[in-house]
């Protein structure tokens, strides 16, 4: 009992010794403090990128003297550990970077896609450059960046995606620049893209895929609880004569208020709020008027609500639609058999087929920037990307191999007034 007594006291005796007896704080991070144990004055220093604290002696029994020692040994610390990173908040790349999402917006196309890059726990740019000084961002840096965010993946990150990164710097270095913080911008490293676009349905695919559609809703099939029914068979119809984008912004964050119906011609006038290159109106072939007129019955239609969504009102969450659709488009495929590992078909070829198959059927006279415009892309994006891998038709042959006998027909024109065509799919 005696021996447990003397144990506990001396336990208590070098717990007390131990213990803070006098503490100084200096400044945010950075305090002096003496214990029982020696009569010098302790330094702490917090260290932000290691997350914990630095302890050092700093040999010196007087207070005042300890404190000119603790912010010597401070300021020499962080310049040697810190050199590259902001003395101030303001100068700062997390500093201008908040500033670019706060210009954004609202205002900018691209400010959720921008803010998720930025923002990323893992490897985001705040994350990695947060802290730096913007005028201390070398091209060197931005390269090692680059390979960081390969490191943190299974798989290189794709060069199109890399680019993006690149991108968001230079936009928030460049609000630097404008602040008179930095002459100029530092070299980007030159990223390599090579475009990939998408596979689109060929015409004996499209109407494979129809058939089996129709085919699925008919037997009721259900794929993780869902039920195929005629109304997903006609949205994915609807995205052939709507050239619509199978997003949330586009297809599925369109609401019966933004649509107009006209006659003579007949067709749909879409305000098209959400789209990759900003809101639009733009209009639809014939079929796509009777698509949505079909989806709802004649008793049903006064009173539809104006804020209901077209497609899959059912999801109030839109991206549970996409998912949604996504897995009952996949299920069609493989109906249809038309799964193959060498040519993914996804609901984003419906769209490379729609615009495709335009430019077929208007035998070429169909102009291109009409075209581009209405479907909410660019005329270059809509060369390099949707008519990349299109199969040439009998008139892009005739006028391959035309001699000069007769004048040939303008294919892919950008000289032509026409607009849109509104006949019908020959195939519909």
């Amino acid at each position: 009992m005696k021996e447990l007594i003397l144990a506990r006291t001396s336990k208590a005796t070098k717990k007390s010794i131990d213990s803070i007896q006098s503490i100084k704080h200096l400044r945010k991070g950075l305090s002096i403090y003496k214990t029982g144990r020696s009569p010098f004055w302790f330094i702490r220093l917090r260290d932000p990128l290691a997350g914990k604290y630095i302890v050092r002696s700093s040999k010196e029994i007087s207070r005042l003297d300890a404190i000119e020692t603790a912010h010597e040994f401070a300021d020499n610390f962080r310049s040697k550990a810190n050199s590259e990173f902001a003395q101030q908040k303001v100068t700062s790349f997390e500093h201008y970077a908040k500033l670019l999402m706060a210009s954004q917006k609202g205002k900018s196309k691209w400010s959720d896609g921008d803010g998720k890059l930025l923002n990323r726990q893992k490897d985001g740019l705040i994350v990695y450059f947060g802290r730096h000084d913007v005028t201390k961002i070398t091209t060197g840096m931005v390269r090692e960046y680059l390979l960081h965010l390969d490191d943190n993946r299974d798989r290189p990150l794709a060069q199109s995606t890399k680019s993006k990164h690149v991108v968001i710097i230079r936009k928030v270095l460049s609000l630097a620049v404008e602040d008179g913080l930095m002459n100029q911008l530092p070299l980007m490293p030159k990223i390599k893209t090579v475009d990939t676009p998408r596979h689109a349905f060929t015409d004996n695919e499209y109407i494979r895929f129809s058939k089996a559609s129709l085919e699925c809703a008919e037997r009721g099939d259900v794929v993780r609880g869902v039920q195929i029914t005629t109304h997903h068979a006609k949205m994915f119809k609807f995205i052939v004569h709507s050239f619509l984008r199978p997003t949330g912004g586009e297809l599925f964050g369109l609401k019966h208020k933004d649509i107009q119906s006209h006659s003579s011609p007949n067709y749909l006038e879409m305000n098209v709020r959400g789209g990759k290159t900003g809101q639009r109106t733009s209009v639809t072939m014939p079929l796509a008027k009777a698509l949505y007129e079909s989806i709802k019955t004649p008793l049903e239609w006064p009173n539809v609500d104006p804020e209901e969504y077209v497609w899959m009102p059912e999801y109030p969450n839109r991206t549970t639609a996409i998912n949604t659709a996504r897995r009952l488009f996949n299920h069609i495929l493989k109906v249809a058999n038309l799964i193959d590992a060498d040519r993914k078909l996804s609901p984003y070829s419906l769209r490379h087929y729609a615009l495709q198959s335009r430019l077929r059927s208007s035998h070429g006279k169909v102009n291109i920037h009409t075209l581009a415009q209405n479907a909410g892309t660019s005329v270059d994006q809509l060369e390099r990307f949707y008519l990349h891998k299109m199969a040439p038709t009998p008139e892009m042959i005739e006028n391959l191999h035309f001699r000069g006998e007769t004048k040939p027909t303008p294919i892919l024109s950008s000289e032509s007034n026409d607009h849109l065509s509104f006949e019908e799919h020959d195939e519909d």
